[in-house]
């Protein structure tokens, strides 16, 4: 049986998802968001893959060239953690 993710490894996955649903539904590519919030050059990819958790100033600038507030963008992310932990714990 899989050991259950930890709950900093539900939100990398919540942020990989929502970060490339957002970035799907402006039409940007990678490397288009990545210029336009003014990063390194594979930080989108490594985030939305699940192999770094941005940290604040990153997740800031992502969301600025994403048209979107922090503060929403972490709501929706810790609404889906949770809403994984409700369902986990359920089962």
């Amino acid at each position: 049986m899989d050991k259950p993710l930890t709950e900093r490894q539900l939100y990398g996955k919540y942020i990989a998802i929502f970060l490339r649903l957002r970035r799907d539904e402006i039409g940007y590519t990678q490397a288009e968001l990545e210029e336009k919030a003014d990063l390194a050059r594979t930080t989108i990819s490594k985030i939305e893959r699940g192999k770094r958790i941005p940290e604040s100033y990153t997740l800031s600038k992502i969301a600025m060239a994403l048209a979107i507030s922090v503060d929403r963008l972490n709501e929706e992310v810790w609404e889906n953690v949770r809403g994984h932990k409700d369902s986990d714990s359920s089962t």
